[in-house]
């Protein structure tokens, strides 16, 4: 409640927001004429029939009917895709007379209906009445929701289990094939476009790092470009490892981290040494102290094996940077698939001092290996000096012009170039505004540890937004599954990290899991907005074990579908938040009726996440009503509202500005009117409240869908009834002409 009251400057608690000034009912046992229904269970098993016809209700859109009167939309049956094969899906007439005064009579009569069918075959998968003439549409194929009357007289429905729209003549014939929902998450990344997943290591954190299977794990399960970090062997061979020491051994002779088994080769053990690493004593063995054929007879083992394991240790080969373009030439060659690779200078003044050129070695390389394309190729350095010969001496000499990339770490550490030359400044002066318009210069992107770009509390920085500001990718690293490397904030969920790393704008991210990368990614990039009842996902299931491709809730999709008033533009309101967007924020999208084109109107944030909105109805040009609900029903319910929205205000996170107009659970009604009032008061304690419709600049219609055979609202083993008020709202809405009419 300190959330709500502080966004909307008032008190929900002592104000009516309404007053009750009409009352009908419709009682929930209300059949029209059709085939038997209710014959199928949870689990879509057929059975007997519990109904003779088909039930009316419940009810989820309304309209005023063409020549007086109302539409009312039909809900998708009785509350599953499952279980509603037999529900058809129509629109009913329906005339309403207002209870006006405490002896007076409110009355709901339902008239003729307009059955949705495809008789002409526009939907493209099979439904559940595929073989008959009329293929009338039942609850098993579409969930319709919101609904409206276009000017040229057809239909527009919402439906949530693809999401879809759906266009329908007059009569309910339905003219094209069902449109489904673009996925308009406008990540605001440096050119607008997808960002990148990069192996770091490989698949790292399921393999052993720097290994041919490693990598080929990361590009089966998903990543964009492979990472070889690269350091020299004796006979000048670039080899994929973390450093130069490929087993470091402190004073007694243990081991304290390894990514090969050479301590256990006695033929090697006079190779044992102790070298100064970027001023660091280390001792060990080192890369550089052995011929690539010593090396090959090496095997990898896990660095992290407290961590990670062992059960890989000793079955993969030190691979050479040849060798990883050729295992992704191959992956090329067998699928078409386009993977970049990423690789790093280790420590070039280190080597420099031994009279190795690390960069000058790896333009070599790929010009031998024919592997120059731009588009697959970063060159990446925590040094500066040798990313500014790169820029300037060598890749101008080879006739090649690769994409470099400034790594940064924290602020506690520095470039070892700078700390070799005397120069005390620390990583933390390559992160403002000049040093990022200086490293634009010599390098096309940046690649910052992940702190900076969300700090010790969780908080995003605004390091993306200079860092583009600049002209500069930003691939921050390394984004890891495992506790130990993630924040509290988080919760165990590594997703959340990539999520808000994402929604912060960086063009990439390296990642030891990149088939959770590649998952993340995938929910932002991925064609269209998917509900689990998409079709899509009945014909091509995921694999046992496998996560849905979904990235929307189950039924998660149009609950509320709105016309501008000039009849141009239709307005869909999804119900769930789409995977990856903030918590509690719904996408509102416009698709204009002439063009063809889907635009995202805003987002709407919900009072709390676990909320739901009901319906989508417009006031003016720039403004619309919107039903807010919770989940509870009867003395659960306590939050079921009417807020009326701005397209043109916003609030300070981006989302759309609201304003409570009606609260249902707090209704005035001093004439008595409902049979459920109480010392005055009315609630609507149903847990679906679907409809709402602007009358005048005064008044609202609103009503609740029954979910028949639905119970608990006015008592848990009464049926809902549908419930139709009046409300006279405390302050005039600013209507557009033809709204209200």
């Amino acid at each position: 409640m300190v959330r709500l009251t502080a966004l909307l400057g008032l008190s929900l608690g002592s104000t009516h927001a309404a007053t009750l000034v009409g009352y009908a009912e419709l009682p929930a046992d209300t059949f029209a004429a059709g085939p038997p229904s209710g014959a199928f269970g949870a689990q879509g098993l057929r059975g007997p029939a519990r109904f003779s016809s088909q039930p009316v209700q419940g009810f989820s859109g309304v309209r005023r009917a063409p020549g007086g009167g109302y539409v009312f939309l039909s809900d998708n049956g009785f509350g599953s895709k499952a279980n509603s094969a037999d529900y058809l899906l129509r629109l009913y007439r329906v005339n309403l007379t207002a209870k006006t005064a405490p002896g007076g009579q409110g009355r709901a009569e339902v008239g003729t209906s307009i059955q949705l069918r495809d008789p002409d075959r526009k939907v493209t998968w099979p439904i559940v009445n595929e073989a008959s003439p009329e293929r009338l549409l039942t609850g098993a194929d579409f969930d319709v929701e919101g609904f409206a009357f276009a000017p040229d007289g057809t239909l527009w429905v919402g439906d949530e289990f693809g999401p879809f729209l759906l266009h329908f003549a007059a009569d309910g014939r339905l003219l094209e094939a069902p449109i489904p929902t673009p996925n308009l998450p406008g990540l605001p990344t440096l050119r607008n476009q997808a960002p990148i997943v990069i192996g770091h290591r490989g698949s790292s954190g399921t393999r052993p790092e720097h290994t041919l299977e490693s990598y080929r794990v990361a590009i089966e399960t998903g990543a964009d470009f492979i990472e070889p970090d690269l350091v020299v062997t004796k006979d000048g061979v670039l080899i994929a490892r973390h450093e130069p020491v490929i087993a470091a051994v402190d004073a007694s002779g243990k081991v304290t981290e390894a990514t090969t088994d050479v301590a256990s080769h006695p033929e090697f053990a006079s190779r044992l040494t102790t070298k100064k690493l970027d001023g660091v004593d280390v001792r060990g063995y080192f890369a550089e102290d052995f011929t690539l054929a010593e090396l090959k007879t090496l095997r990898a083992v896990e660095r992290l094996p407290a961590l990670r394991g062992k059960a890989y240790d000793g079955q993969f080969e030190v691979p050479t940077l040849a060798e990883v373009i050729a295992l992704v030439r191959d992956v090329e060659a067998r699928t078409g698939r386009k993977v970049g690779i990423y690789p790093e200078t280790k420590h070039p003044t280190y080597f420099a001092a031994q009279g190795l050129n690390t960069s000058q070695l790896l333009i070599d390389t790929l010009k031998k290996e024919g592997f120059t394309d731009p588009g697959r190729v970063f060159v990446q350095s925590f040094e500066t000096a040798n990313l500014r010969d790169l820029k300037t001496n060598i890749m101008p000499r080879a006739g090649v012009n690769l994409p470099l990339v400034q790594l940064v770490s924290s602020p506690d550490e520095a470039p070892y170039d700078w700390v070799a030359r005397g120069d005390a400044r620390k990583y933390d002066a390559l992160t403002t505004d000049a040093a990022l318009r200086d490293i634009a210069t010599y390098a096309s992107g940046v690649g910052p540890y992940k702190r900076w770009i969300i700090d010790d509390g969780g908080k995003t920085t605004n390091f993306v937004t200079r860092a583009h500001a600049a002209g500069l990718l930003v691939h921050p690293w390394t984004f890891r599954n495992e506790p130990p490397y993630l924040l509290p904030v988080y919760a165990n969920d590594p997703e959340a990290e990539m999520r808000q790393a994402l929604r912060a704008g960086v063009d990439g991210l390296f990642t030891d899991f990149p088939a959770t990368g590649a998952r993340v990614v995938g929910q932002y990039t991925a064609a269209e907005v998917r509900s689990p009842q998409n079709p899509a996902f009945a014909l091509v299931a995921p694999a046992p074990g496998q996560p849905s491709a979904a990235n929307l809730g189950s039924s998660g999709g149009f609950e509320g579908v709105s016309l501008s008033p000039d009849g141009k533009t239709l307005y869909a309101l999804l119900e769930k938040t789409v995977v990856g967007d903030p918590a509690g924020q719904l996408r509102l999208h416009a698709f204009d009726l002439a063009s063809r084109k889907w635009t995202l109107a805003g987002r709407y944030l919900l009072d709390d996440p676990a909320n739901a909105i009901g319906d989508l109805t417009p006031v003016n040009a720039d403004e619309s009503l919107v039903i807010e609900r919770d989940n509870g029903s009867g003395p659960t319910a306590k939050v079921k509202r009417v807020y009326r929205v701005s397209l043109r205000e916003k609030n300070t996170d981006g989302t759309l500005k609201k304003t409570l107009v009606a609260d249902l659970m707090n209704v005035s009604d001093p004439q008595g009117l409902a049979p459920s009032t109480r010392n005055g008061v009315f609630t609507f304690p149903y847990v679906t409240i679907e409809n709402v419709l602007v009358l005048d600049a005064n008044t609202i219609l609103v009503a609740n869908d029954n979910n028949y055979p639905g119970m608990g609202g006015r008592g848990a083993d009464v049926k809902d009834h549908t419930e139709f008020l009046w409300l006279r709202l405390d302050a005039p809405l600013t209507l557009a002409p033809g709204v209200g009419r």
